[in-house]
């Protein structure tokens, strides 16, 4: 090797090692950055004894990718298992005093309290009191389930908004990667930049990241509509500010395509808009039609019958609803009834009415409908029919989700003992994905981020090799100078 040679070979190297030792501290500057993915550099010798870096940004995308689904699935969890408790809380969290099983078994026995003292006017009373408290925390309770549908609805209109922002800003960042790569530019801070924002995007959305030329992306959702090749895609909702009884919620498209209700084509799996659409759709309407179902069998079970023979319809006893004085369909769900039920105000003291009707009769004022034809207040039969009605088999319907022919009683304790289980299953689900997506994290940051003791003993390796070829370099110097002081 000539001296000229052995100047190149040093100076190349220098010049490599200093790239080496830039891209190290630029490692350690990303100690603890979640975010930040570890870059390795490799020196290359060409010919002549040139030298060179090449810098890859290391990540396994296998990982990533499952990291991604693991963020996703573990919100849409959270959103689902917060929601469940959230109607558990409307009956009572700890011991579910207000659910409507534990209402009417109270109203049973107050029910059979009355028939044991038919003449006793203050049990009547109780017994109404009783009623009102029932009818009452269905109303309550279906008003409260109807705010949380408005306000999964709006939540689902926030994630849009979210996700259109993340996607133009995505987009803004792909470009630049994708020319930057195009003329060899270090564009791996902006590959970052947009890992951190599909990783944000993937806690709206469910989302699949597929590789695409010069380190550009294609985003889909999990289920394979388009989010991004290229350009965003429009993501659409119309919210509905309020929701009444039946009220049905807008669906969701993607790229043109319906991905929520039940003419979803590529249903959504993962993400808050995936898990807000579940309890706006799904969780709470099951909910609500089971309080439809039990109001609409008080009403039923209350309802008075043509005690001539004479044919005449059912008509609402002591439990009335909007459609008063009719009685809805047997095993048919009345969709919104639980929001109106109410007490008869012909049985309701405290607007002038009379308690003993629920026992004697004609509540809706036809003399067809008396049970109590001797006028004795000793009558009691009318009111143990009624408490015995509880635990007779009626039919509902299978919108409810609950078994069609059981008694009112084993209708109520089947709702609150499913929403226990929900509530239980939801819990658990949320707690396994959040562990799940905690452990992909940690692995991704293992195997992709920044390890502070490797990177100083990569750091102290690059320094030695720096300072050889700077010994080098002064050997060539000091040999330079001998020759040109041999020359003179």
């Amino acid at each position: 090797m000539n001296l000229t040679s052995a100047i190149r070979t040093a100076t190349s190297s220098l010049a490599a090692q200093s790239q080496q030792i830039s891209n190290v501290s630029r490692n350690i500057s990303g100690v603890g950055d979640p975010n930040y993915v570890r870059r390795d550099s490799e020196i290359l010798t060409g010919s002549f004894g040139s030298s060179r870096v090449e810098t890859q940004r290391y990540v396994s995308a296998s990982v990533y990718a499952a990291t991604v689904q693991a963020n996703g699935n573990a919100v849409r969890a959270g959103v689902i298992a917060t929601g469940i408790d959230q109607i558990a809380s409307f009956q009572d969290a700890n011991g579910f005093n207000f659910s409507p099983s534990s209402l009417l078994a109270d109203l049973q026995r107050m029910t059979e309290f009355a028939a044991a003292a038919p003449s006793d006017g203050s049990a009547l009373s109780s017994l109404v009191e009783q009623a009102r408290s029932v009818a009452g925390s269905l109303n309550t309770s279906y008003s409260e389930l109807l705010d949380m549908r408005a306000d999964a609805d709006k939540q689902v209109a926030n994630s849009v908004t979210t996700i259109n922002s993340l996607l133009s800003d995505i987009s803004d960042l792909n470009t630049k990667i994708v020319q930057g790569s195009q003329t060899g530019q270090d564009v791996f801070d902006s590959m970052d930049s947009r890992d951190r924002l599909i990783s944000q995007l993937s806690e709206e959305i469910g989302v699949r990241v597929i590789p695409a030329e010069n380190n550009g992306v294609v985003l889909t959702t999990n289920s394979g509509a388009m989010l991004f090749e290229g350009a965003p895609r429009a993501v659409t909702f119309e919210a509905t500010p309020a929701y009444g009884a039946g009220t049905a919620g807008n669906e969701l498209r993607v790229d043109g395509v319906v991905v929520s209700g039940p003419n979803a084509s590529l249903p959504l799996r993962s993400g808050r808009i995936a898990g807000n659409l579940e309890m706006r759709d799904n969780v709470i309407v099951g909910q609500l039609n089971q309080l439809d179902e039990i109001a609409r069998t008080l009403v039923d079970t209350f309802a008075e019958e043509d005690q001539t023979a004479g044919g005449k319809p059912k008509l609402a006893g002591l439990f009335t609803w909007a459609g008063g004085p009719g009685v809805p369909a047997a095993g048919t769900l009345s969709t919104g009834i639980a929001s109106t039920l109410a007490v008869n105000p012909l049985a309701d003291p405290t607007v002038g009415g009379d308690p003993a009707l629920i026992r004697d009769g004609v509540l809706n004022g036809d003399p067809d409908y008396l049970y109590n034809t001797n006028g004795g207040t000793g009558f009691s039969d009318r009111l143990y029919a009624l408490s015995a009605a509880f635990d007779t088999t009626n039919l509902f319907d299978a919108n409810a989700g609950l078994a069609t022919n059981v008694s009112l009683n084993q209708f109520a304790e089947a709702s609150l003992d499913q929403l226990n289980a929900n509530r239980s299953a939801a819990l658990d689900e949320s707690e396994f994905q959040t562990q799940l997506s905690i452990q992909f994290t940690e692995t991704l940051q293992s195997e992709s981020g920044v390890n502070l003791d490797y990177e100083m003993s990569r750091l102290l390796e690059v320094e030695r090799a720096y300072q050889a070829s700077a010994r080098l370099l002064s050997v060539v110097d000091q040999m330079l100078g001998t020759l040109l002081e041999a020359t003179r």
